[in-house]
């Protein structure tokens, strides 16, 4: 089957207007879903938890390894939650528009690495009104309501799609996917498709590629690798899963980097030496007509109040900028968030959607282009909503990053 995402206006009175552009030929009987997925009721409980508590829904630790001692300390974006008694390692970095502190550790040194990883969750969902709201009313499979209407013969013929160099790098709301038989197609501009490794090697031929984010953005590092059958360099006590990661093409001169955004990062245990902020890493990159550079910030920082993730976009913004001006060919993409089922309370939908508001928010205007994931996974209806969507969608979105690196 075929699918299109629809633009939902809210009219503020309990009514709203959904308007969807019904892209197929003939005489065909159009499903409409509507899912919910927050009640009203359950997003108060969201923010009011998040308003008791802003910053220790998550905790985190730095681990000092003592000979046969492991000895933790408390970490957070804000050292107001340690006890006051407790001296505090500052590492803060407002170039980054990052703030992170840790409880000190007695008679060691905060400049001595260690290693970083998450303590617990807080426990919130035991009360009545929570589980009330979100539990027992927030229904674990969507509400569908089918409405079939027949619609009349629709013709597309004669719409003009613009070269995607073209048409999109500029108003970012001109994004919708038309998806057709599990392919992605963009509705305003042309968008390529890979029916073979040798297709991605000739677009992606002496291209070095700088991914840095999330789990949801190394899964294009991962899937790359995979594609096109790369070699992975070794890199000395780093992990899979928060990187830095480097594998190579040497036939086709492709280099493909991973990097996590640095902290806050809810990870099992890696050392703290290799986290680097995101505006750091763009400003030791060069750049230039062969660099593109990938980023996506959102998961790890949907437990926080927004101003955190906003600042830290800021700096991302202001850095992007600053390579721009000094090498104004190379190409930027930015990933947004993606639909996910998950622990409302820490990285939820509603949560996830803010960020990803704001996001589009702080890079309007600015030339960077966008892979809207949160369409794209949204559009979709044969995968059930993850934090990792499958591999399909996944290829699919890294096609449509190789439609800006060689345009059609």
């Amino acid at each position: 089957g075929s699918g299109a995402v629809g633009i939902i206006t809210d009219h503020q009175k309990g009514t709203y207007t959904a308007t969807f552009r019904l892209l197929w030929e003939g005489d065909p009987e159009v499903t409409i879903k509507i899912q919910l997925v927050l009640l009203r009721q359950a997003i108060d409980v969201i923010e009011r938890t998040k308003r008791k508590y802003p910053i220790d829904l998550v905790m985190f630790r730095k681990r000092y390894i003592v000979g046969n001692d492991k000895i933790d300390t408390k970490c957070n974006v804000d050292p107001a939650i340690f006890k006051k008694t407790s001296a505090v390692c500052n590492y803060s970095d407002p170039h980054a528009g990052a703030w992170w502190y840790c409880e000190k550790a007695a008679n060691i040194s905060c400049d001595t690495p260690g290693h970083h990883g998450e303590i617990r969750y807080r426990d919130v969902s035991g009360g009545k009104l929570f589980g009330r709201y979100v539990n027992e009313k927030t229904p674990q499979e969507p509400w569908v309501w089918d409405f079939i209407f027949d619609i009349l013969y629709f013709l597309t013929q004669g719409e003009i799609l613009w070269p995607i160099a073209d048409g999109v790098s500029g108003d970012w709301s001109l994004h919708r996917y038309l998806v057709s038989i599990g392919v992605w197609n963009s509705l305003v501009c042309k968008n390529r498709h890979f029916s073979n490794q040798a297709g991605w090697q000739q677009c992606l031929n002496g291209k070095t590629l700088y991914i840095i984010g999330d789990s949801t953005i190394r899964q294009w590092w991962e899937h790359l690798v995979r594609i096109l059958e790369m070699k992975e360099a070794l890199i000395p006590d780093a992990i899979h899963k928060t990187g830095p990661l480097l594998a190579r093409d040497t036939v086709n001169n492709i280099t493909v980097n991973y990097r996590s955004h640095g902290l806050p990062r809810r990870i099992a245990f890696t050392w703290t030496f290799h986290f680097k902020y995101v505006a750091n890493i763009i400003d030791e990159i060069d750049g230039g007509p062969n660099d593109v550079i990938c980023i996506t910030m959102w998961v790890h920082f949907a437990s926080y109040p927004v101003e955190v993730y906003r600042k830290r976009m800021e700096a991302v913004r202001a850095a992007i900028q600053r390579l721009l001006h000094r090498s104004p060919e190379t190409l930027v993409v930015i990933k947004s968030a993606n639909t996910r089922h998950s622990n409302e309370l820490i990285s939820g939908e509603w949560l996830a959607y803010k960020l990803d508001l704001i996001m589009r928010e702080i890079f309007h205007g600015v030339n960077v282009v966008l892979v809207d994931a949160w369409e794209m996974t949204s559009a979709q209806h044969w995968h059930v909503e993850a934090i990792h969507p499958e591999e399909d969608i996944i290829v699919q979105e890294l096609e449509f990053l190789c439609s800006f690196i060689c345009p059609l």
